[in-house]
């Protein structure tokens, strides 16, 4: 499956770079500048890479590329996640639900991804449809992270790691939300960070980080909720582009029906909401609901629904010993 996912990838980056009229080698180049900040900062990741390009039989430079994605401020996605805690929930226990959406071509790129990390200490699961990093994940700590952000006005300049794998190194490296943003802060990013928006929640806490072009925010919870939506609701939101209708108001359904079920959010409710077509929270368009997942970080268990949560089955997704 892992070549048919680069080829795939592969050609989605080529094309993307014709579209917005540049070439094969501009992309490189901005891959091969973060492989310099990758070789001092995390060297891990190019032997992961270079791991990658070997089980593809693809060049390593061509696995790199993804790392440069997207090459300009556009990137289209429609994500939302959702945490509740404390009274919010029936147990008064931590439980996230999260929708990825992506292009429906990518629906048979879906994969759950097993790692026990090089120290040892942290192992995790997550999904993805690409070939490196998570978009969403759980560790053997119980600390959850996944993305619902939406297109920077501009690219900053800077180089380092993708919004993918940040992600991942956060779930090899981090054993709390607290530590998790003081990773965040600290890692070399690629500019593609910019318009991210990552929601981390632990046995104890959560918080939204809103990523701008040089700065980030924390969106704290307020009465047990957070909602994560493709829509920025800080000062963050000065330096990214005006989100798509439907953004703000799956923001305003999250709210509603977590107030509706205040004290009884649980993972059925979580499947009921994930399914939602109102707005649609569930997607059956061009921008697609390719997995469904909700996690309970208390117990560190995610299920998962390969494709549309309305349809589909929320199976058990081990986290490796």
């Amino acid at each position: 499956m892992i070549k048919d996912v680069c080829v795939r990838s592969l050609s989605f980056f080529e094309r993307k770079l014709a579209e917005e009229g540049l070439t094969l080698e501009y992309g490189l180049r901005l891959a091969l500048e973060n492989e310099k900040v990758m070789a001092k900062h995390f060297p891990e990741q190019l032997e992961e890479i270079q791991g990658v390009a070997e089980g593809a039989q693809l060049p390593y430079n061509l696995m790199l590329l993804e790392t440069a994605y997207p090459f300009t401020a556009g990137a289209p996605s429609d994500c939302t996640v959702v945490s509740a805690f404390g009274s919010t929930t029936s147990e008064r226990t931590p439980i996230v639900g999260r929708n990825y959406d992506f292009l429906i071509d990518f629906r048979k790129c879906n994969q759950l991804r097993s790692i026990t990390g090089n120290n040892g200490q942290f192992s995790f699961v997550g999904g993805t449809v690409t070939m490196l990093g998570v978009e969403e994940g759980i560790n053997n700590a119980g600390l959850f992270v996944g993305d619902a952000g939406w297109e920077p006005k501009e690219l900053p300049s800077s180089r380092g790691l993708s919004s993918r794998q940040v992600m991942q190194l956060v779930l090899e490296n981090c054993v709390s939300v607290d530590i998790a943003i003081d990773f965040i802060r600290q890692t070399p990013k690629f500019a593609n960070n910019a318009g991210a928006c990552y929601l981390l929640a632990d046995k104890r806490d959560a918080v939204i980080m809103e990523m701008g072009l040089t700065k980030s925010c924390l969106r704290k919870p307020e009465e047990g909720m957070l909602v994560a939506s493709n829509v920025f609701l800080t000062f963050i939101a000065e330096e990214i582009k005006p989100s798509e209708p439907t953004a703000l108001t799956r923001y305003n359904l999250a709210r509603k029906r977590l107030h509706e079920n205040k004290g009884k959010v649980d993972i059925k409710f979580m499947r009921k909401f994930l399914s939602d077509h109102t707005i649609p929270v569930c997607s059956h368009n061009e921008i697609n609901t390719l997995r469904s997942v909700i996690v309970k970080t208390d117990k560190r268990r995610m299920l998962v629904a390969d494709g549309h949560p309305c349809a589909s089955d929320f199976e058990k997704a081990l986290i490796p010993a």
